[in-house]
């Protein structure tokens, strides 16, 4: 039960500090024992009429000594939880922005989400109740060799229970964990249904039937995810249920048949019973955690199995330095050379896919690329971008082929605007951003009454459609790169602000020496292009008037 948190400590964690914790857990659990024993101890002077002050002096410094070592141990197992979860986050983000697209686009997001939200903290959570519990079980184990001193009869009846009680516990305990990992499917199933449901609601209002269905579809994985969760409450209930019963058992075998079994005193038995009941709460606290460790283990896999899916759907991006050679400032030409790519399926059969694609791009020059549904265009932008690199074919910076070593480089040519583009709040990787051009620009996309530049962020990205694209053209405006990618920017601003686009933006970028690339289907404006290239069943081709 504990194999899959230990090994997860270990590999994550500073395994010599979890030995301190230990420690001082385990003199927590014996100074709580030993109040017990110190209380036990007082009862019978007080039975004899007389205060002894020693009693009373042990009893204080055994209280001392339980107060800084449980909460140096509650405290500190917190402190290195709260250190491993966010060391494990930090590596597995790292993990996805160093990831490739086609990688990201393999995996359901979330199946990304929950492993790093619901089920990080679901092991913050837990660390205080386990810290809490090793230190209730070691209370416990010391309680019980303290009965063995007063009453070896009692502490052989309680042993041999606890025995056949923990044996239930721990297969029970199995059977939890194995459905936490089935409910966490199905609650999966329920994330992917509820997205299709959100992402898709103008078509679902369209479509009735299709509403119907997927409305059907939605009630089965809920009531499938109702009945497992009914199932697993009515488990842990049973399990919590036994460890209570299994405690009266105890104390019904105390009091009805250790004195049938020896000639114990009746101050004996009052005093087994009394520890008896002193360690009913942390008896209960023990067996309440097993089902929050199986919840944890269940939670570390989750993360392992996320961590395993990038490395095995991604490979590293190679990071260059400022004085590599391969590092590019600048270009004069970029150039495609058969360049094709396509997507593939799962037995790695050929689908869709554009090229082979021959083509030259000039510093400075604009491009428009126009073509209908499913031509290929958005699959071209990506691969010129680098973010589909060719499959076939190469793309070159004049005369070097771009390979791994110069893929980020030549990356960071380019600012984008993509029809799924994000909007961020800030300028990341800008430093020193001058606010008064911000302000200028914000004036200028007409976005002055919308929103402002405070504190180095935008105070509001609510906006509509063609307000975010215009509040992400800023962004890229004052990214200050050498080209400019644009994917379909025009389509959802007004009349006026799109005529301002092509005749005014586009303009004053091509002035500034900054190449543009934009996929647009604006036929009125094709004039403002250096050169048009239409998309058709996976070719570029030069685009003339009239086809």
């Amino acid at each position: 039960m504990f194999d899959d948190l230990k090994d997860f400590l270990k590999r994550e964690g500073n395994f010599s500090f979890w030995k301190n914790i230990i420690f001082m857990a385990v003199v927590a659990g014996i100074a709580n024992a030993g109040l017990l024993a110190v209380v036990n101890s007082a009862a019978k002077v007080v039975e004899n009429e007389s205060l002894n002050y020693r009693i009373f002096a042990i009893y204080a410094v055994v209280l001392i000594i339980f107060y800084i070592t449980k909460r140096y141990s509650l405290v500190n197992s917190s402190k290195e939880v709260e250190k491993i979860i966010k060391n494990v986050r930090e590596r597995i983000s790292n993990k996805i922005v160093q990831s490739e697209l086609l990688a990201m686009e393999k995996i359901n997001p979330s199946s990304i989400f929950t492993p790093l939200t619901r089920d990080t903290a679901v092991m913050s959570q837990s660390s205080l109740q386990i810290t809490n519990a090793a230190e209730s079980a070691i209370m416990i184990f010391f309680a019980l060799l303290y009965i063995l001193i007063i009453s070896p009869v009692s502490f052989f009846v309680i042993l041999f229970a606890t025995v056949i009680i923990l044996s239930m516990f721990l297969s029970f305990s199995k059977m939890i964990n194995a459905e936490l990992s089935e409910i966490d499917k199905v609650e999966e199933g329920f994330m992917i249904s509820l997205s299709s449901i959100v992402n898709g609601f103008k078509e679902l209002k369209m479509n009735s039937k299709k509403r119907e269905d997927i409305a059907r579809e939605n009630h089965v994985v809920l009531t499938k995810l109702g009945n497992s969760k009914v199932r697993n409450s009515e488990k842990m209930v049973t399990y919590m249920m036994y460890g209570q019963m299994f405690l009266y058992f105890l104390l019904a075998s105390i009091v009805f048949v250790v004195p049938h079994l020896s000639q114990e005193e009746s101050s004996t038995i009052i005093q087994v019973t009394a520890i008896t009941l002193f360690i009913m709460g942390p008896f209960i606290m023990v067996v309440n955690v097993a089902p929050m460790i199986s919840r944890t283990n269940v939670a570390i896999n989750n993360i392992y199995n996320l961590e395993r899916e990038l490395d095995k759907e991604s490979k590293e991006t190679v990071v260059l330095t400022d004085n590599d050679n391969s590092k590019i400032e600048t270009f004069n030409n970029i150039h495609l050379q058969d360049a094709s790519f396509y997507y593939t399926d799962k037995d790695n059969s050929k689908l869709f896919g554009v090229g082979p694609i021959n083509l030259n791009i000039k510093q400075g020059e604009t491009i428009f690329i126009i073509g209908g549904n499913g031509s290929g265009k958005s699959t071209i932008v990506k691969m010129l971008l680098g973010l589909y690199p060719p499959k076939e074919g190469s793309i070159s910076v004049d005369k070097e082929i771009i390979d791994e070593y110069s893929q980020q480089s030549y990356r960071d040519l380019f600012s984008i605007i993509l029809t799924d583009f994000h909007l961020f709040d800030r300028f990341y990787g800008l430093e020193g951003v001058d606010r008064k051009a911000v302000n200028k620009l914000l004036v200028e996309m007409q976005l002055q009454e919308k929103t402002k530049f405070i504190n180095g962020r935008f105070t509001n990205t609510d906006l509509s459609t063609g307000q975010k694209k215009r509040l992400a053209l800023i962004l890229s405006i004052l990214e200050d790169k050498q080209i400019y990618v644009f994917d379909e920017w025009a389509a959802d601003q007004d009349p006026e602000f799109r005529k301002y686009f092509y005749t005014k933006i586009l303009k004053k970028l091509k002035e500034n020496g900054k190449t543009v690339i934009a996929v647009t289907h604006d036929d009125a404006y094709f004039g403002v292009a250096d050169r048009v290239f239409k998309m058709e069943y996976g070719q570029m081709l030069p685009y003339k008037k009239g086809n």
